[in-house]
């Protein structure tokens, strides 16, 4: 039995940024199309497209998006001075852009929600626990550099690959380009694999400043 496309229209919110499913950003909103696009939000309940901008600038002009985003659901909203609002968004699912509309004061889309084919290439769980633990000294080693110590870090354990997968993709500091190739890679398990390349890099990284810093800690007392 072949599966049905998942389609809607949809609110599109062009960024300099990418958002992955399961992770929260915070957004201050002002141009006035923007607004429009959350007070419509708000009042039908409803989501809204985060996508990278491939070409043009993010306040004013149309940009031109790359054609993967992740849908947002509003949080919560704060009114601040000078006609803004401040928003914290969650992502939701991934999708692709058919068709763009410019008959509204924002750019729409009618998109694909594209779904989770991991059922066809589950990660052993020895990748998972890889990837687990690799995240796990990630994370101790930022606290380390913030000035926190634990004894044990915090065990990131996402109950499924796909969302573990987000989950590391969202910590990591990279390129946007970077964050959009892991955005757009429909594989768990290939997207995995590339996280754990990039977490091995910045722990490398992030335990040569921790040794560093130590170093000059302790040679000052």
């Amino acid at each position: 039995m072949t599966m049905q496309p998942y389609i809607k229209r949809i609110p599109l919110f062009p960024l300099n940024t990418v958002l992955f499913p399961g992770a929260t950003i915070p957004l201050q909103i002002f141009e006035s199309r923007y607004l429009t696009m959350i007070e419509d939000c708000l009042k039908d309940d409803s989501i809204f497209g985060i996508v990278l901008i491939k070409s043009g600038k993010e306040v004013g002009g149309k940009p031109n998006p790359y054609s993967v985003g992740t849908t947002a659901k509003i949080t919560s909203v704060k009114n601040i001075s000078g006609n803004r609002l401040y928003i914290t968004a969650v992502g939701e699912e991934k999708f692709e852009i058919l068709e763009t509309f410019n008959d509204q004061p924002y750019m729409s889309a009618d998109v694909e929600i594209l779904p989770n084919l991991d059922i066809f290439d589950e990660p052993p769980s020895d990748e998972l626990d890889e990837a687990r633990e690799i995240a796990s000294k990630h994370l101790q080693s930022v606290l380390g550099l913030s000035g926190g110590w634990v004894e044990n870090a915090l065990n990131p354990t996402p109950s499924t690959p796909e969302s573990l997968s987000y989950f590391i993709a969202q910590m990591l500091q990279l390129d946007v380009r970077d964050r959009q190739k892991l955005l757009e890679e429909p594989s768990s398990r290939e997207r995995l694999k590339d996280c754990i390349k990039f977490l091995n890099d910045e722990n490398e990284s992030m335990a040569l400043r921790l040794e560093i810093e130590l170093l000059h800690k302790f040679s000052r007392q």
